[in-house]
């Protein structure tokens, strides 16, 4: 029997395996492809097309970025779009109010009617604090930072008054341009919610402390503290000091003066004194402290030297005043201890600060007073204002028995409040050129007072003070003006004696003394004690809504057209705000074209780089089945052999 060569056999195998080979190629093809059709991708994972994986997944990251910025964008143009509609229906609301001031002013009007119409400025009101507590998303739009406050409403009735809940900073949000932009308004800039008379000009001049932050000093160069390494000499040897991650004042000074003792442990050292920091070298010893090439961190610091056996302090450290500065450290005196006597509206209270050690613990107390106001740090964070957040009622804050307002500069009848403040900003009238005033004392002697040149509290004062002097009276021993001792106003004194009434009128044409609410006969009494014309309250559409309502009741026509006015006024306002509001919905809309332009644009490349061409696909598909039942013809021929086959 023949035998079939060996190479024979070889080659049938190897035929064999080439065609399986060629099978599995052709298969995977077929895979590929309809993998392709089925997905619509021809890159679906980084082994698919490595050079192109880079580029497509920044694109898929840029594409995922800007649906979320779409969503952010169309939340905020709901937000102002609702705030539009709210500040439109409140300019028709204070539109139709100051409608019905005008037609109550004048001939044809009467009590009965106006007290009628005092209802429907009393619906007004309930429609307008309807507009302003707006929501959308379960978001006040006028809430500003505090817009979602869980407790409740923005704007809330509250002793008597509308009392704000919001902050005065808006929300912010990503929406594809450089910045976050703001997507809410507030009540303050809205609807002006807030106080804004009790401003402090006192400063309370923060000092130093080895706690004092890193963050919360303007630095010796007003630009903060730039922190990096700093160069300590001791007597020519020299030592590197690190402050890249001082946190405290505190931090500096153990710094410095563990570089100074690693050299020599008497030579000095450096502490943190009033508003600077104090080097101290021994009596022969130089110290040198310095920034290297390029560094700010010494200079900002202030603590600049070349010293040699001497003391000396470094630039002041401009620190700022914060919630968590101590009271302790107040360069300004302020009495703590007397206390603050607090009028709003119709209820009275003290606020006691005996107990606070920090900025925050004044706050706190403040807060837990629950009169609506707030103690906050002003903008130059030199000292402190206090607000009211209740629309419709007036603020009184004067001393309890010490000088605690006036040292915060919290007082609203103190020695700088202007005259043009009193009676909720008509201020005080006097006639120039004439005498306002007469004061008459006990012994017959009287003095008149001309106040037409008197600018503030103070000037009153020492007006009169002058009137008395040049009238022969003894200031301070016969006769003496100052302010009450708590609460608030004007105090006047006789010490004389007779028979003749301590009295203090107008003159003329003058109503300065009503103004000044100090016009009294005390009769035999030897002290007036005049009213407090100087409250503060919030003057926007709120109150005047309530100032019109209580006139119509009252049947006071002045009043109905003191309101009216500043009703009008209150239009324009919120005219205002509406325009702001408008501009920042467009801002978001046409940020939201840009965005879905970018969006097409980029899906359109990643598209073009990712996905296949279905008719190249199919195509590829058919071709590659009818390579495949080839291959399998092909290889079914060559496989078919029979053991008879291989032995020949």
């Amino acid at each position: 029997m023949a035998v079939a060569p060996l190479t024979s056999r070889t080659a049938d195998l190897l035929s064999s395996q080439l065609s399986l080979q060629q099978l599995q190629q052709t298969q995977s093809k077929l895979l590929e492809a309809q993998r392709q059709s089925s997905t619509g991708l021809a890159v679906e994972k980084p082994s698919d097309e490595p050079a192109r994986v880079a580029t497509i997944l920044t694109l898929k990251n840029n594409v995922a970025e800007r649906d979320q910025v779409e969503k952010n964008l169309q939340f905020g143009i709901n937000v102002l779009d609702t705030a539009d509609q709210a500040l439109g229906d409140a300019s028709d609301i204070l539109r139709e109010a100051a409608s019905v001031a005008s037609s109550q002013i004048g001939i044809g009007s009467d009590a009965e009617t106006r007290a009628v119409q005092a209802n429907v400025i009393e619906g007004a009101l309930q429609g307008l604090i309807t507009a302003a507590n707006r929501q959308y998303a379960d978001l006040s739009v006028f809430g500003g930072n505090n817009g979602a406050r869980p407790e409740g409403l923005i704007f809330e009735e509250f002793l008597g008054g509308v009392r704000y809940f919001g902050g005065v900073d808006d929300l912010e949000a990503d929406f594809g341009t450089t910045q976050t932009e703001r997507f809410t308004t507030n009540g303050q800039d809205a609807f002006g919610a807030l106080s804004t008379r009790v401003l402090s000009q006192v400063d309370l001049d923060p000092q130093a402390a080895v706690g004092t932050k890193v963050a919360d000093i303007n630095g010796a160069q007003n630009a903060g503290v730039r922190k990096g390494t700093i160069r300590v000499i001791v007597n020519g040897t020299q030592a590197t000091v690190d402050l890249n991650t001082i946190d405290s004042l505190g931090d500096v000074t153990t710094r410095v003066n563990e570089a100074i003792n690693s050299i020599d442990p008497l030579a000095g050292n450096l502490a943190v004194v009033g508003g600077s920091f104090r080097l101290a070298a021994g009596p022969g010893d130089n110290i040198i402290i310095e920034d290297f090439a390029g560094g700010q961190a010494a200079a900002d610091l202030g603590i600049l030297f070349n010293l040699t056996g001497t003391v000396a302090a470094g630039q002041d450290l401009g620190v700022r005043l914060t919630e968590d500065s101590l009271v302790a450290n107040f360069g300004a005196p302020v009495d703590l201890v007397g206390g603050l006597t607090i009028t709003h509206g119709a209820v009275t209270k003290t606020a006691d600060f005996s107990t606070a050690t920090t900025v925050q613990d004044l706050q706190n107390i403040v807060d837990e007073l629950n009169l609506g106001l707030r103690l906050e740090v002003n903008s130059t964070a030199t000292g402190l204002n206090l607000r009211s957040e209740v629309s419709g009622i007036e603020l009184s804050v004067g001393e309890a028995g010490g000088t605690t307002a006036e040292d915060l500069g919290l007082r609203t009848f103190g020695l700088q409040t202007r005259l043009d403040a009193f009676r909720n900003g008509l201020g005080v009238q006097t006639e120039a050129g004439e005498n306002d005033i007469a004061i008459t004392l006990h012994d017959g002697r009287s003095f008149e007072v001309d106040l037409s040149s008197a600018v503030d509290v103070e000037d009153v004062i020492n007006t009169v003070n002058a009137a008395a002097t040049a009238a022969g009276v003894t200031v301070g021993t016969d006769f003496s003006i100052d302010l009450v001792g708590s609460g608030n106003g004007f105090t006047l004194t006789d010490n004389t004696v007779g028979a003749t009434d301590f009295a203090v009128t107008n003159l003329g044409l003058s109503i300065a003394a009503d103004h000044l609410g100090i016009k009294t006969n005390a009769g035999a009494g030897t002290t007036i004690t005049g009213t407090d014309n100087a409250k503060v309250r919030v003057e926007n559409a709120f109150t005047h809504l309530m100032d019109l309502r209580d006139a119509l009741k009252n049947n006071d026509e002045t009043g109905i057209t003191v309101a009216g006015g500043k009703l009008n006024d209150d239009v324009d306002s919120v005219v205002q705000a509406r325009a702001v509001v408008g501009i920042q919905a467009n801002r978001l809309t046409e940020q939201s074209t840009l965005n879905q332009d970018q969006k097409i644009t980029e899906s359109a490349l990643l598209s073009e780089l990712q996905d296949a061409d279905l008719t190249e696909v199919l195509t590829r598909f058919q071709e590659l089945q009818l390579q495949y039942e080839a291959s399998l013809r092909v290889a079914s021929s060559n496989l078919q052999l029979s053991l008879l086959d291989f032995l020949r």
